[in-house]
């Protein structure tokens, strides 16, 4: 997992037709510094320490067999209103303890199926 400099972003939801049983998949769009707007998978979301993280996986990086490459890690906020907020967690310790619990969230939901 990695962290990014994106920060502004648009949350859509767009149908993705490779996605299994034709569910419904998250894409949020974040604006990189360089003003390129970068749709990310909707991957889940995190809690921990009384914060909340969002795993994203740009589209582009999906590869053939739906699998991702590379999952970026942003905290995550949401105001009264609605509003959306990420931005880029940088601290690798912060990093790796979120992985280990995404990791173990993943294997709960695995393991309920």
């Amino acid at each position: 997992m990695a962290g990014s400099d994106d920060e502004k972003h648009d949350h859509a939801h767009e149908h993705d037709e490779n996605c299994e049983h034709d569910q419904e998949v998250d894409v949020v769009t974040l604006v990189d510094a360089d003003g390129s707007e970068v749709d990310h998978y909707w991957l889940g979301l995190v809690e921990l320490d009384d914060e909340q993280f969002a795993l994203l996986c740009p589209v582009d990086e999906m590869d053939e067999d739906n699998e991702n490459t590379n999952v970026y890690v942003y905290h995550y906020n949401e105001d009264e209103d609605g509003a959306e907020s990420f931005e880029a967690v940088e601290d690798d310790a912060l990093l790796a303890r979120v992985q280990a619990a995404a990791e173990a969230m993943f294997e709960a939901d695995e393991q309920e199926s």
